[in-house]
């Protein structure tokens, strides 16, 4: 009896074990949380783990202490823009053409990373990560390029190389509005795909959003690019952080170590988030600059290496470089051999069972921090500046580098760290190999693929509307941009201040239909500022065909509450075929109900067909955007081929959408009917399937054009709704195949 239960215990304490090891197992398995803390300019010297003494970095150094310092840690480029293509690809962005600094050109698609790169968020994303891109941008201004479209979930940020601080130097709407280079520095920051009302230092806005996000996404695995801009210029710090340092008498250096603090302290809020919802352990967290400090622009310091920001000596490229993750790295390792901001991409996939496309040129630090690969990272690592036929190579201890001297030079930097003394170009240097190896991995490099920052007065001349862009905020002052094989049938551009032209509009009057809740009236449709404006307005009318005791609502109301617009081009002008585009602003609120459509010239409603273009309406109490065609079957009773969109899906990617006109467009074949708002897609309808039972199909006839804000009924209840509310087209253009 005792031997048995001896036994059970020692069996149940076996098992114990054996559930807490697979569970442990379990837990190393997790794939681990990633964030890339990435400064802008600073100096390899500001920082407390390299020695810095006048700007305390406390959290910074955190990163370091919980995990490892690497003494010769390097980015690709020693500026901005191709620096963070390499980080963000984990590739040589020479081998995509990244070899300048960007420009800021909103039109132009080439102008940042290319679509055959994959970002580290995108490949992430096949794991099922959760991404969120924070800070500068810099790898285009396209939306194309934009971080949503380049595999991140999430964006708060800027597009451009820089941008002012305070939210008051925040005065144009977005990339639209700008007319030189430098004014993207002044566009209000995006959240997502829209823009949003900041009222924070830029710096504290970033680690705000950076913690709520670590919130938001604790259980499941993430990737945060948390790319500061600070401290690159302009020099600017509330005096919050400005007050740390009023013992630095030197006032750049005094505002840029106020900036650096800054930084600091929104390190220290993401560390110390993470240890509070207890995920610390499985993170991985790097911490690096761009590039070096461009020491003259912001006072800030290399220590002892030679030069700065855009150079190829160490000063440049040779930055402060940590990282932690305390369930893989011991904490308060320094390494010392070379490694590449390249690496961070191949060291993350490595652990999140995530595959990219593209070759990588970085390898996983872990197991060479670990020791359990005594071997190099990097055999070589190299940098060219294709513009000033510029280059470097780093083998081992030594260093090959042409900048801005007449012949190669060769340097021991175990030696000679700050590269004072060149050493003889000469086989026991290395040379000859050194330079060949260069010369091999240069051959598989690609020239520039577009203008840098240095080129901009050329790239003006070839492209004299590079700011010529169609601001979302404003009416179109650009005119109609016709499709390849397409001719302008019809437009109807809102220029014209007064009523709408009556050579193309006519007014529906009174309750029409739907029990809705205006009367139409075309005191409503006026045109000014270059668009139609249609208010709908809480306004008391009498109705004069009222009765009594009708049962039809049209005339057993006494009073309209609410009057509105509709316009029509009903025997002014019809078509059949081709592209129509609207671009229109509505009004989201409730009891409003805008809409663009079209009706067929023949037969009656709803055999002659009905095509949504836009609807937005609350469909089962939720507001939608709806894009739907309607006809009869055998029975005279309507079909309806329906798309309903969440409206809350717009919003979640633009918080200011309601603030912008956006673009609705039908494009109408003898087989389908396709509707696009902002070029997505919404709804493809058949007509080979909308074809009556007399055989007569309502899409292959003429139709007309109508314009309306209706109020109530699927509108919802306005009730609670101030007045007026608006509904605003810019625009509405017909084209046709040529």
């Amino acid at each position: 009896m005792i031997r048995k239960n001896i036994t059970n215990i020692l069996l149940t304490g076996m098992m114990l074990v054996a559930i807490l090891m697979g569970t442990n197992t379990l837990k190393a398995q997790e794939k681990p949380n990633v964030i890339v803390i990435l400064t802008d300019d600073q100096g390899y010297g500001d920082v407390g783990f390299n020695g810095c003494k006048d700007i305390p970095t406390p959290n910074i150094d955190r990163i370091a202490q919980n995990g490892v310092k690497f003494t010769n840690g390097y980015v690709t480029y020693a500026v901005c823009g191709p620096s963070r293509a390499g980080i963000i690809t984990g590739r040589y962005q020479d081998r995509f053409g990244f070899g300048r600094n960007p420009l800021c050109a909103p039109r132009d698609t080439a102008q940042g990373l290319p679509s055959t790169e994959e970002t580290l968020a995108k490949v992430l994303s096949r794991s099922a990560y959760q991404s969120m891109a924070l800070g500068k941008w810099h790898l285009g201004s396209n939306k194309s390029q934009y971080p949503l479209r380049r595999g991140f979930d999430e964006f708060y940020g800027f597009l451009s190389g820089g941008h002012n601080y305070f939210p008051e130097k925040w005065t144009l709407n977005d990339v639209s509005e700008i007319r030189a280079q430098y004014d993207a520095y002044n566009t209000r920051l995006m959240q997502d795909d829209g823009r949003v009302d900041e009222k924070e230092y830029l710096t504290d806005a970033l680690s705000r959003e950076a913690v709520s996000f670590i919130e938001r996404k604790a259980d499941a695995p993430f990737f945060m690019y948390l790319a500061y801009n600070a401290p690159h210029t302009p020099l600017q710090a509330t005096e919050k952080y400005l007050k740390r340092f009023s013992h630095i008498k030197n006032e750049k250096r005094r505002t840029y170590a106020a900036m650096v603090s800054a930084v600091d302290d929104g390190v220290g809020k993401v560390l110390d988030k993470l240890e509070e919802l207890g995920i610390n352990e499985n993170t991985i967290v790097f911490f690096l600059s761009d590039n070096g400090g461009p020491e003259h622009d912001n006072a800030s310091d290399n220590g002892e290496l030679r030069d700065g920001k855009s150079s190829l000596y160490e000063g440049g490229i040779h930055v402060p470089f940590a990282m932690q993750w305390p369930a893989k790295i011991p904490a308060g390792m320094v390494y010392d051999k070379t490694v590449s901001s390249l690496d961070i991409f191949a060291t993350v996939v490595a652990y999140a069972e995530a595959t990219p496309k593209n070759k990588l040129d970085g390898v996983n630090l872990v197991p060479y921090i670990n020791g359990e690969n005594i071997g190099q990272p990097h055999k070589q690592l190299f940098w060219r500046k294709y513009d000033q036929k510029a280059y470097a190579a780093r083998f081992g201890d030594h260093k090959l580098v042409k900048y801005k001297s007449v012949t190669d030079e060769i340097y021991n930097l175990k030696e000679d760290i700050g590269e004072k003394n060149s050493l003889a170009l000469s086989d026991e240097n290395h040379y000859s190999d050194m330079k060949s190896r260069y010369q091999s991995w240069e051959s598989e490099m690609k020239d520039p693929v577009f203008f840098g920052l240095m080129e901009g007065e050329k790239y003006d001349k070839l492209h004299p509307e590079r700011y010529a862009m169609l601001s979302p905020f404003n009416v179109d002052t650009l005119g109609a941009q016709v499709p390849d094989e397409y001719q302008l049938l019809w437009a109807e551009e809102f220029d014209q201040k007064g009523k709408p032209n009556s050579k193309y509009w006519s007014y529906e009057e009174g309750f029409v239909r739907n029990n809705e809740l205006q009367w139409y009236q075309s005191d409503n449709a006026n045109v000014y500022g270059g668009a139609l404006v249609i208010e709908g307005r809480k306004q008391k009318l009498k109705n004069p065909e009222y009765k009594k005791n009708s049962k039809n609502w049209r005339v057993n109301r006494k009073y309209a509450r609410y009057t509105s617009s509709s316009i029509r081009t009903k025997d002014k002008f019809s078509f059949q075929y081709g592209i129509i585009e609207v671009r229109a602003k509505i009004d989201p609120r409730m009891g409003m109900w805008p809409a663009i459509w079209t009706l067929g010239i023949d037969k009656k409603w709803p055999a002659n067909g009905e095509i949504d273009i836009m609807e937005f309406y609350r469909h089962e109490g939720v507001a939608k955007i709806l894009a739907n065609a309607a006809w009869a079957d055998s029975k005279h009773q309507v079909v309806w081929d329906s798309e309903k969109v969440p409206f809350q899906k717009f919003l979640e990617k633009e918080k200011d959408w309601a603030e912008k006109f956006h673009i609705w467009k039908m494009d109408w074949t003898e087989e389908y009917i396709r509707i696009y708002l902002d070029d997505e897609l919404l709804n493809v309808i058949d007509l080979n399937k909308t074809i009556c039972a007399d055989g007569f199909n309502p899409f292959s006839q003429e139709h007309y054009i109508l314009l309306n804000l209706a109020i109530g009924s699927n509108g919802g209840d306005p009730s609670e709704t101030s007045f007026p509310g608006k509904y605003e087209v810019d625009y509405v253009r017909v084209y046709q195949k040529k």
